[in-house]
Order: structure tokens, then C-alpha cells, then sequence
């Protein structure tokens, strides 16, 4: 990783052995996971310390294939996208009616579907990242090939493994790890922050300045779904201007493809919610939120395609955490201070970020109306990064279109679901999950 982005050679043995193998032991730790059977390829000799940096790419790249799905299905989920294609499964998805056998579940990075997969694609990364990290504390500094910091990859392994819990946090009404029992939210969190804790004390004692931004920006985010703005706030005010850790992309690999792309400008899957089109500051184009209609109508009746201009190709990286991001942390720990004035601040570092984006002028405004202006700027900072879902959660704000409201697209009404339940492929093969 860089101090501005997150890049990585991939390695063609990657594809070969890293990513069927990961998928083989996550096995024995998730029951909602059915993937292909690895073969003659056996956990004992693909993890040892010689495979280190390349097993450490195999879990990187669990990540992004899951954070990538988990952006376009959460955005078609929320008020972010819409659908645009008729299929049952797609109207579930936007009308929140799934059930806990829908495909959010089951569906796996490997499968180039409508249907962005949830919770399989983060459990997978969040089990693949934890397995390196328990090889990690296992072997010792001499064991490693020459080059390779054990201590570094052990930042980098628990910082991934704590963005994967995260999500799955903000995402999931509940969750397991393991096969172990059914965890809330917050149980989650308090995963992930260990973690992010784990990721930080390593990252300082390898002097890796990137990742130790990276988790310390993620323990942040995880600290605000937690409630403690006050120790988010101590994380958040060392990001510092320009950082950045992007998920990596290739426009061949449909692993590492962008999905909101591929769901919106390769495949016509969705289109931008009408909520986030012509959205505007001071009466200029609003440019974090830059939207083109094509013109192009979708398969379902009277939807019109409408693409994100941020993410142009298949390749576009998208970002997974940046300085833009601490400084709305900075700005909703300032505010549960009663700190008004330093909130508006860290608004206009967030808004400086982008070049002759007016500043927020907060003459006059309370409080509440600086919050109230605090989520509209995360709505618009963060548009298609991951965050709505989260962002919903935690300020108990409705999703919108409310429930009850005739669903036009394809009948019925929209639910009241706010959270993704704990999948059937979980609940029934887990032992420790009470049964239906």
C-alpha cells in the first residue's frame, strides 16, 4: 500500500491457489459457505510462511470483491439506486421484500449476477483475512521469506478483517462467526474494533503509515456505530489531507470488476434513485453527485437508465476509505460535543476536497439544523461508497420511499425492512443458532 492509494501486483498462483483454498477452510468456519472443492490443494501446504504476501492478496481480494457487491446491493437496497431490470429477485431487492432465502445470502463473489451477494461475500473475506491473521500470530519473524515483515502483514490481515465485520455490522440485522452464535450489531462492532486494535498497534510497530491511516479511519467509523463520537473523534483527527485506500479493480477479472458498473452501465441491473439526480449547492451542479440519464430504458416498465459519473469504466477504482470520510466523523463528534462551530469546519475540510465546491455557510443554524445538514452531507459525500445502509441505521432516519408506499415498477408495496436477516444457509447448518 501507498500513502495515497492501495495497489497491488496480482500474482497469477493467486488464482490458482489462494482463493479456492481460502474458500476451503473458510468452510470449517462459515456454514453459509458453498463453494467448489479446492482439489488436491490442502490448507497444510498452501499455509505456510513462504505463502505469507500472497496469501495476504487472496484475502485482500475477498475484500474488495465483496465491498465492490456490497456497494451496488446496498445502494439498490436503500434510496441510492433503483432497479431497472425485471426480475423478481431485482423488484425484492428495491422494494425490501426479500426474505432470509434471498439471494443477498447465497450469492457468492465468483457469480456475475443481478443480485449483488451480502453476507457469503463478506463472511468469506472476513474468514479469509482472520485465517491469515491467527497463521500470522502462529509463525515466527524468522519463518518468513526475506522481505516480508510478519508484524505488517498482520496490520494489514486485521485491518481487512475489521472492515469485513463492519459491513456486515451496518448491513446485517445479525450475523455469526465461525459457526458460533447469532451476534447483533454491536457485537459485531466490538469484532471489528478489535481488530482495527489489533491493525493499529501493528501498523505502528512496522512503521506502515498507510495502513495504520486505514484502521485507524475504520476503527473511527466502527467507534461512531458504537456511539462513542468521542473516541471516534481521536481516530478521525489523524487522517490526514489526501489519503485514500482504493479497492483495485480489472475491467476482465469479473472478481474485481466495478459492480456498481457493471450493474448500472454494462448490464442495465439498476438506475440512479430519481432522489440523487439534479441534486445541487448554492444552484451549481453538485459534482459528488454527478448523474447522466442515457436515455436508455431499462427491461422493467418506465424505468430510465440513469449512470454515476464517478464510476465511468468497468476499472474505475472505488475508494474504501478517505480523508473526506474522517472529516464527517470529525464533524458528527464535534457536534455531539455541542461543538457547532468545529463541525461546520470539518464539513468545509470535507467540501475543500473538492475543487470550487461552495463552502457551508452556517450563520444562524442550530444544532440540529448542522446535523440535519451533516447527513445530507454524507448522503451526497459518500453517494455509492458504501455507507447509506450504515449511515440509515445509525440516525434512525426512515428509507425512503416509506413502507407501505405503492411499489410502481412491479406491484405490491414497499417493506419496512431496514437491515439484511440473517440468511436460511446460516441459521439452519449452524448449530448454534436457535432454529425457526
Amino acid at each position: 500500500m501507498t500513502n495515497t492509494t492501495h495497489s497491488r501486483r496480482r500474482l497469477t498462483l493467486a488464482a490458482v491457489i489462494i482463493l479456492p483454498v481460502l474458500a476451503g477452510v473458510a468452510c470449517r468456519d462459515l456454514t453459509s459457505l458453498q463453494q467448489s472443492n479446492p482439489g488436491t490443494l490442502s490448507a497444510a501446504s498452501t499455509y505456510v510462511p513462504i505463502n505469507a504476501q500472497l496469501l495476504l492478496n487472496g484475502a485482500i481480494g475477498d475484500f474488495e470483491c465483496a465491498f465492490s457487491r456490497y456497494v451496488a446491493g446496498t445502494g439498490l437496497f436503500t434510496d441510492e439506486l433503483s432497479d431497472a431490470i425485471a426480475g423478481t429477485a431485482n423488484f425484492d431487492y428495491d422494494r425490501r421484500s426479500f426474505t432470509s432465502s434471498g439471494p443477498y445470502g447465497t450469492q457468492q463473489c465468483s457469480s456475475a449476477n443481478q443480485q449483488p451477494g451480502i453476507y457469503t461475500t463478506l463472511s468469506t473475506a472476513r474468514g479469509s483475512a482472520d485465517t491469515l491473521l491467527a497463521r500470522l500470530h502462529e509463525w515466527t519473524d524468522a519463518e518468513m521469506p526475506a522481505g516480508v515483515s510478519r508484524v505488517k502483514l498482520i496490520g494489514q490481515a486485521a485491518a481487512y478483517a475489521g472492515y469485513s465485520l463492519t459491513l456486515l455490522g451496518e448491513s446485517m440485522c445479525s450475523a455469526a462467526i465461525n459457526v458460533g452464535p447469532e451476534l447483533t450489531p454491536a457485537q459485531l462492532f466490538a469484532e471489528a474494533k478489535t481488530r482495527f486494535d489489533t491493525a493499529v498497534s501493528a501498523a505502528t510497530t512496522a512503521n506502515d503509515a498507510t495502513t495504520l491511516n486505514f484502521a485507524s479511519l475504520g476503527r473511527a467509523r466502527t467507534l461512531l456505530d458504537l456511539g462513542q463520537p468521542a473516541a471516534a473523534l481521536a481516530d478521525a483527527q489523524k487522517i490526514p489531507v489526501g489519503f485514500v485506500v482504493n479497492m483495485s479493480t480489472d475491467a476482465v477479472n469479473v472478481r474485481r470488476q466495478n459492480w456498481v458498473f457493471v450493474s448500472i452501465n454494462n448490464s442495465n441491473f439498476s438506475t440512479i434513485d430519481p432522489s440523487f439526480r439534479g441534486l445541487t449547492v448554492n444552484g451549481a451542479p453538485d459534482p459528488r453527485v454527478a448523474v447522466t440519464n442515457t436515455g436508455k430504458p431499462g427491461t422493467t416498465q418506465g424505468s430510465v437508465v440513469w449512470t454515476a459519473d464517478k464510476y465511468s469504466t468497468l476499472s474505475t477504482v472505488m475508494p474504501i476509505a478517505r480523508y473526506a470520510e474522517a472529516q464527517l466523523i470529525i464533524a458528527d463528534a464535534k457536534l455531539a460535543a455541542n461543538d457547532v462551530p468545529g463541525a461546520v469546519a470539518a464539513i468545509n475540510a470535507a467540501r475543500a476536497t473538492h475543487p470550487g465546491l461552495a463552502a457551508y455557510d452556517a450563520t444562524g443554524q442550530t444544532a440540529a439544523q448542522v446535523l440535519t445538514q451533516l447527513v445530507e452531507e454524507r448522503r451526497r459525500e459518500l453517494f455509492l461508497e458504501g455507507h447509506r445502509l450504515g449511515d440509515l441505521r445509525r440516525y434512525k432516519l426512515p428509507i425512503l420511499p416509506a413502507a407501505g408506499t405503492p411499489y410502481t415498477l412491479a406491484g405490491g408495496v414497499y417493506d419496512a425492512q431496514s437491515c439484511f436477516p440473517l440468511p436460511d444457509v446460516e441459521r439452519i447448518n449452524n448449530p448454534n443458532i436457535n432454529k425457526p
